[in-house]
């Protein structure tokens, strides 16, 4: 499971923080391409809404390589530039501060209050992908056989080789026909739980609607990766 966060604001320290919620907005289709400029103006788009702090800074991640922290409004060319590499970027906001759109706002209040963790990930690595939820095995397509499995984490999620055998028979993995094993038992083919980037929001708690309020927000989402799924994390560690 992921660290506990600890984050902390000059006038606001959350370090003590205990589980939340975490909702994944995810392509639908994982075929379907990700280019960066388009995912970099996703973000910008999030800044121009008012749902990030422009005047704030975030925090940029490649795997296996830096992580930084800039001002927001360099953020989405940064991303843009992370050409054959897995890349996220995140801010933590607050709902309570002036002028912040909260994408799960009800009749103009946000839902609930409190903080919002907002993270894309653009996975522009051939052969990669983006598992939001850990899987602990695989059953093989080929073989049959179910196997631990332990992948390298990014973020909150973990990426997957698609050209690396990850079972003892030597398959590689098939989107279409493996399935993976989570934590709690459930059982989803590969390619349900797989993405090329993917928006992390993570709330106190679970919001009262299961798709964002906000069509702007909404709308910009839609523009950008197309038709979506939702995947919720409950009583999960706060992201570090």
């Amino acid at each position: 499971m992921p660290v506990t966060r600890e984050r902390v604001d000059p006038q606001r320290d959350h370090s003590d923080l205990g589980l939340v919620h975490r909702r994944w907005i995810v392509p639908d289709d994982v075929q379907r391409p990700m280019p960066l400029p388009n995912l970099s103006r996703l973000w910008r788009g999030l800044i121009d809404l008012r749902v990030l702090d422009e005047s704030a800074e975030v925090r940029l991640e490649r795997f296996n390589g830096e992580t930084i922290e800039m001002p927001a409004a360099a953020s989405a060319g940064a991303l843009l530039a992370g050409t054959g590499a897995a890349t996220l970027v995140t801010q933590v906001v607050w709902t309570d501060d002036e002028g912040r759109r909260d994408p799960y706002a009800l009749d103009g209040e946000p839902d609930p209050e409190g903080f919002r963790d907002y993270t894309l990930y653009a996975i522009d690595v051939p052969g990669r992908v983006l598992l939001p939820i850990a899987p602990v095995a695989r059953l093989c397509a080929v073989c049959g056989r179910r196997v631990d499995i332990q992948l390298p984490r990014f973020g909150e999620g973990v990426l997957l080789d698609l050209d690396e055998p990850v079972c003892t028979c030597g398959a590689r993995a098939d989107l279409a026909r493996d399935k993976v094993e989570l934590r709690n038992g459930a059982v989803f083919l590969l390619e349900e739980l797989s993405c090329r980037a993917a928006l992390s929001i993570e709330l106190p708690r679970a919001p009262e609607s299961e798709e964002l309020p906000d069509a702007q927000v909404a709308a910009l989402i839609r523009e950008v990766l197309g038709g979506t799924d939702e995947l919720a994390d409950d009583a999960v560690p706060a992201a570090d």
